[in-house]
């Protein structure tokens, strides 16, 4: 009933509304104007629908090395959960900048008071309520405040660096995820043709030993290698369907989709492409890789921790505003009259100068000092991290060119062999081991030629990336 006749005294009382409009208005006035001299921020341009919701893009029926990455940016958890943590940061800065705003608040007391007895000209009974608005705005704190606004914003862009990191990883899992593929088809290939050749073989090996120029033996051992050979393509398509999975766990594919790639022939001129220095791709990829971008914002953030630390030495500047009304039963006047004379307004300025904090200060200024110390201990690990990348990438492209220039040559050799040794056979100058001999070298050189091509273009597209950001597979 009383909050009711209050709401009522407030609806009607003209003076009431003059006094706590001007009041109100002016404090938010002036802490607007502190927060706009802090500067706006933009928020992140996609929503948590966005986050959430499914892909708008289609799935393509052959895919591309460059379709298999913008499928995968588009649907990958982790770089979905690091959009998340985008949004969160932004959440993060705005609750940095509302710090400037003032607090404004009503507040009402309502009590009872029975008195058993009562001295002259008091009542039995009392009953006492009070009504007040009050605002709170913290002009300075040592600048704290600026400082965790300014913090907050840096850790939204690394946030948004681990998002790029995600990609970075995700990309270089791709491409060997797709390279895998297609050395595991002409892998297949090889196999299919190895067994062509064993199934020729002991056709023609069958021939002769039903005119009795070969013995069964001869024809089992030719036999057996042609069971090997039909195992060896088991096991190569068996080899290709599982790097097929690895790239449809990296796409988020389901279990059952069928996953087809496009063929790409590469030159044997690619093995050989030209490489920048070492030194220059590890200088470029330093100014772009996100985790050095991260460590540098690091640095900032630690600098602002001690600022922040530091600001509790300061002072402390409020500014107070309020309107506060009452009415108590123990008087003469009714209650609208003791409403009206009772009305105050208030204003005032406090500063909180800090003494002694039992050390909490010093101990949090000497914590932040020893985080920004990761800094440099972070930047020498990220730098020998990258160094041992880039000088094994380095390693690994040199040792599969030479490989490959190795392999052209014992593949051109040992396929004269096998010819030769094939033309022996058929006139029964050799026995079926020596066949079966040729015949497996040659396999072998097919594989490890596919092998050591596939390992020179990983690695040079692998170095490219960290050259220039960029990677792709015509």
């Amino acid at each position: 009933m009383e909050s009711f006749r209050f709401y009522n005294f407030v609806r009607t009382n003209h003076l009431c509304m003059k006094k706590i409009l001007p009041l109100i208005s002016f404090i938010f006035l002036l802490s607007f104007i502190q927060l706009k001299a802090e500067g706006f921020y933009f928020p992140s341009n996609f929503s948590v629908e966005q986050v959430t919701e499914q892909s708008p893009m289609s799935m393509p029926e052959v895919w591309s090395f460059k379709d298999c990455v913008d499928w995968a940016i588009a649907n990958n958890i982790d770089i979905r959960q690091s959009m998340l943590s985008i949004l969160q940061a932004d959440e993060n800065i705005g609750l940095a900048k509302d710090s400037y705003l003032p607090f404004v608040g009503f507040s009402t007391n309502q009590s009872f008071s029975n008195y058993p007895s009562p001295q002259e000209g008091q009542t039995t009974n009392s009953y006492n309520s009070s009504y007040n608005i009050s605002a709170n705005w913290t002009v300075w704190e040592g600048n704290a405040r600026k400082y965790r606004v300014e913090s907050a914003k840096l850790v939204k862009m690394q946030q948004q660096l681990y998002g790029d990191d995600v990609v970075k990883n995700l990309q270089i899992g791709i491409l060997q995820a797709y390279l895998n593929i297609l050395y595991s088809a002409e892998a297949v290939d090889i196999a299919q043709k190895s067994l062509e050749v064993s199934t020729a073989q002991a056709n023609r090996t069958k021939r002769l030993m039903e005119t009795g120029r070969t013995s069964k033996v001869d024809y089992a051992q030719i036999e057996s290698q042609k069971a090997q050979d039909e195992y060896n393509l088991v096991q190569a398509k068996s080899s290709y369907a599982s790097s097929k999975v690895t790239l449809k766990n990296l796409l988020n594919l389901g279990l059952d989709y069928d996953l087809n790639i496009r063929e790409v022939n590469f030159s044997d001129s690619l093995v050989n492409n030209p490489m920048p220095t070492k030194t220059q791709v590890f200088e470029i990829a330093m100014e772009w890789l996100p985790q050095f971008r991260s460590n540098e914002l690091n640095k900032t953030i630690y600098d602002y921790n001690i600022k922040i630390a530091k600001s509790t030495y300061y002072p402390s500047i409020s500014l107070t505003g309020g309107l506060g009304t009452g009415y108590n039963t123990g008087s003469k006047w009714g209650w609208g009259t003791q409403m009206k004379n009772f009305f105050n307004e208030n204003i005032g300025l406090s500063l909180s100068l800090p003494i002694y904090d039992g050390n909490a200060t010093r101990r949090a200024i000497n914590i932040a000092k020893l985080q920004a110390l990761e800094y440099d201990l972070n930047k020498t690990q990220l730098r020998n991290e990258l160094s041992q990348t880039i000088e094994n990438l380095f390693i690994e492209l040199d040792n599969s060119r030479a490989k490959y220039i190795s392999g052209l040559t014992q593949l051109e050799a040992t396929s004269l062999s096998a010819e030769l040794v094939d033309r022996q056979f058929e006139l029964g100058l050799v026995n079926p081991l020596e066949l079966l001999t040729a015949h497996n070298n040659l396999l072998n050189a097919r594989l490890e030629l596919l092998q050591s091509k596939f390992m020179a273009i990983l690695s040079s597209k692998t170095i490219e990336y960290y050259a220039t950001s960029q990677v792709s597979i015509p």
